[in-house]
């Protein structure tokens, strides 16, 4: 098993990325149908309504104020010939698998009472693996073009998930491997999908962690403490502007993704062709993936983001002139194929831009909490998924949208298409302003990196017991 760190200036091998990044296409392949489908399926399958699901949502988030942040602090505060992240993210794999299996194989009669639970073992595991995952990551460089190179692979790894999981279907309902008539996610289907993920889970996460370096922390990184990250938190401005616009774009996130099924389904007619619609859509962006990647290591990757944020909120409000039916099925592919390019200039830089606030704490402190920033940063996004998703059915619910209903009136369609395009819209243009207005840039980045880098130096230069701070 490697136990070498990787240079914070360079030397970051394809291989090293490659390991590292199937914990992102395992999670993914978890975490993706939770988002998009699960809430839907549960609605139409079970016994659970719609408000009932908005509410378990909610209150599954709200335990992960918890979970996140434990497991990032936790994280950051291991030690051992494994390094910091990879025991968590063993641990997670784990417990995953009960999750998983639980979440998959719901019972018709399932009420809110079986929800709940399984809801919140799936999301501890999940910050299990994806917490200490992200932080590790932020530890294999700190150049500006492997930042960006790893964050692009980060998003790479993601649509690779996302493309497995909404692939399946479509193969196991092909002339290939025609176990299922049409490739809409019914109770079977979701349930032999559970047992796939099942059988991934061990594979990645075993080669992650025996190929994958365990990087390298910042030189003379000094004790992490609750109260230390508190402080920390508080004067790194820099992470403030981006956590206020990742909120509002994991809001505008989750009422996209928590009403895409309802909208494909009873807006568009085409329930069946949800799987095609989102494996082209992956497929669009695992080609616009590199062109981005190189983008954000030679401009600004600030604006790439919020350009891309904002355009791919744009692009979501055509989807109301979309014809139902076959009829308009080859429009709805354009545009999810237009989209998802915009939407992956908004995912490359993500992380990079996270790890450049990490930096900056650690310039500032002389501690190195990325386990924690990273578990702030699940916690935004999920909370903000899980609240978006959440009002979005509770928003529906109120305006008497049933899910189950084979026929909808003209003002409850009016009304999803409402939730589901405009309000992602307003948020995602919110977020790209906020976006262009990131104070670290290229230039400032580069001279945080210097200056971390010097102490890198001096302390490699120390004799032995010597103090970098002096005496």
């Amino acid at each position: 098993m490697p136990k070498s760190r990787i240079a914070p200036t360079g030397g970051l091998q394809a291989k090293h990325l490659f390991a590292w990044s199937l914990v992102s296409i395992i999670s993914n392949m978890m975490m993706i149908p939770l988002n998009a489908l699960i809430p839907a399926f549960y609605a139409k399958n079970t016994a659970i309504d719609l408000a009932t699901i908005g509410i378990i949502l909610m209150a599954a988030r709200l335990y992960d104020a918890v979970a996140d942040p434990a497991v990032g602090y936790l994280s950051d505060r291991t030690r051992g010939p494994l390094g910091r992240r990879k025991p968590w993210i063993m641990a997670g794999g784990v417990l995953a698998t009960a999750a998983v299996y639980f979440l998959f194989n719901p019972p018709a009669a399932a009420s809110g009472g079986y929800l709940l639970p399984v809801m919140l073992v799936f999301y501890t595991a999940y910050s299990m693996l994806a917490v200490p995952h992200s932080a590790w990551g932020s530890e294999l460089s700190r150049a500006y073009s492997e930042r960006s190179t790893i964050s692009g692979v980060l998003t790479f790894a993601g649509v690779v998930g996302l493309l497995l999981f909404m692939g399946l279907p479509l193969l196991l309902s092909s002339p290939l491997l025609p176990l299922f008539p049409t490739a809409e996610i019914t109770p079977p289907m979701l349930k032999l999908l559970g047992w796939l993920i099942l059988a991934l889970l061990p594979l990645c996460i075993g080669a992650a962690v025996i190929f994958a370096p365990i990087g390298a922390a910042a030189a003379d990184a000094g004790p992490v403490t609750l109260a230390s990250v508190v402080r920390s938190l508080r004067i790194n401005r820099p992470f403030w502007t981006f956590a206020s616009a990742y909120a509002l774009t994991g809001l505008a996130y989750g009422v996209y993704y928590g009403t895409s099924y309802i909208f494909i389904d009873a807006y568009l007619g085409m329930a069946d062709k949800f799987p095609v619609i989102y494996a082209t859509a992956a497929i669009a962006q695992i080609v616009s993936i590199p062109f981005w990647t190189r983008l954000s290591q030679t401009h600004e990757r600030k604006h790439i983001w919020a350009l891309g944020i904002a355009g791919f909120g744009l692009l979501l409000t055509l989807r109301v002139f979309v014809p139902p039916g076959e009829a308009g099925f080859p429009w709805l592919l354009a545009l999810a194929t237009v989209a998802s390019f915009a939407n992956a200039a908004s995912q490359v830089p993500q992380m990079a831009v996270l790890a450049d606030c990490i930096d900056y704490d650690t310039l500032r402190t002389r501690a190195n909490r990325a386990g924690s920033y990273y578990a702030i940063q699940q916690f935004v996004l999920k909370a903000t998924l899980a609240a978006g998703g959440g009002v979005a059915f509770l928003v529906l619910s109120l305006m008497d949208f049933d899910a189950k209903a084979a026929v909808h009136s003209r003002a409850s369609l009016n009304g999803l298409a409402l939730v589901h395009t405009g309000a992602p819209l307003v948020l995602f243009v919110a977020a790209g302003v906020l976006l262009w207005l990131f104070p670290l840039d290229r230039k400032r980045q580069h001279i945080i990196r210097r200056r971390l880098d010097g102490r890198v130096t001096s302390s490699v230069s120390l004799p032995s017991g010597a103090s970098p701070h002096g005496s």
